[in-house]
């Protein structure tokens, strides 16, 4: 974490603590409000982070269910040309879910 005076960093990542601890001691050590304004603290993001954050806002807006799928899928089932394959179904359920199978 990298501690400077105040600056507009990456948009919604900058934060300001204009009434932190260290303003407030200053304040009453006999330092102007301009100054002490000027001199506030800020937080730096890392680049991982901001796409983690991204990442995970995308994650969150995208839908569960995919209409476009669900209506493909619900249009071979009616005229009878969805064929599934049982044999990568089975894989996909054993890959994915180990733990169904055990005695």
């Amino acid at each position: 974490m990298e501690i400077k005076g105040t600056q507009f960093l990456q948009g919604q990542y900058a934060v300001s603590l204009g009434n932190s601890a260290e303003l407030q001691n200053r304040q009453r050590a006999g330092g102007s409000q301009a100054d002490s304004t000027r001199q506030g603290d800020t937080v730096s993001v890392s680049q991982d982070a901001i796409l983690l954050t991204e990442a995970h806002r995308t994650a969150q807006n995208t839908p569960d269910v995919r209409a476009d799928k669900v209506e493909a899928l619900r249009i071979q089932v009616a005229n009878g040309s969805y064929k599934p394959d049982s044999q990568l179904i089975a894989a996909n359920l054993i890959r994915e879910e180990p733990g169904l199978f055990q005695i």
